[in-house]
């Protein structure tokens, strides 16, 4: 399937390094390549915001205002990290279809129970365990995504 014809707008936010880029990048065939400034990026159907709107409370405003421009938001938690910057319920603040994704799951320190439980607290109730190196996950992520 190819991601690139279809019009649906997704919108990826979780800290940095947890692979936002990494998954547009492997989602739009590879011709991803961030700028790394603090900007939200528009590549095709993507948008990705950068860490700190996330990791710094003052920018949420700027998500929920990007946010109008999406169909699909993607909450992304590194199943390596021990917590979570998403804060309870966050996910309702937006109106939109809200999915959690649980990145790096083929790391050997991966956790998907702890990374799931994380996201079930920001009140996201639809996942997707993704593996960039291995390509766990990234077919069926595809297909929710179409």
């Amino acid at each position: 399937m190819d991601t690139q014809n279809i019009t649906r707008k997704v919108m990826l936010v979780g800290e940095t390094l947890v692979g936002k880029s990494s998954l547009i990048r492997t989602l739009s065939a590879g011709d991803y390549s961030p700028r790394r400034a603090m900007a939200v990026e528009y590549h095709g159907r993507f948008i990705n915001t950068p860490g700190e709107f996330l990791e710094n409370r003052r920018f949420y405003n700027a998500l929920i205002t990007t946010s109008a421009d999406c169909d699909v938001l993607l909450l992304v938690q590194d199943a390596t990290r021990k917590n979570s910057l998403f804060p309870p319920l966050f996910a309702s603040m937006f109106n939109r279809r809200v999915v959690g994704i649980i990145s790096k799951i083929d790391d050997p320190a991966a956790n998907r129970e702890r990374a799931i439980a994380f996201l079930r607290n920001a009140g996201v109730k639809e996942f997707y365990a993704t593996g960039i190196i291995s390509g766990d996950g990234l077919d069926e992520l595809r297909r929710a995504l179409a």
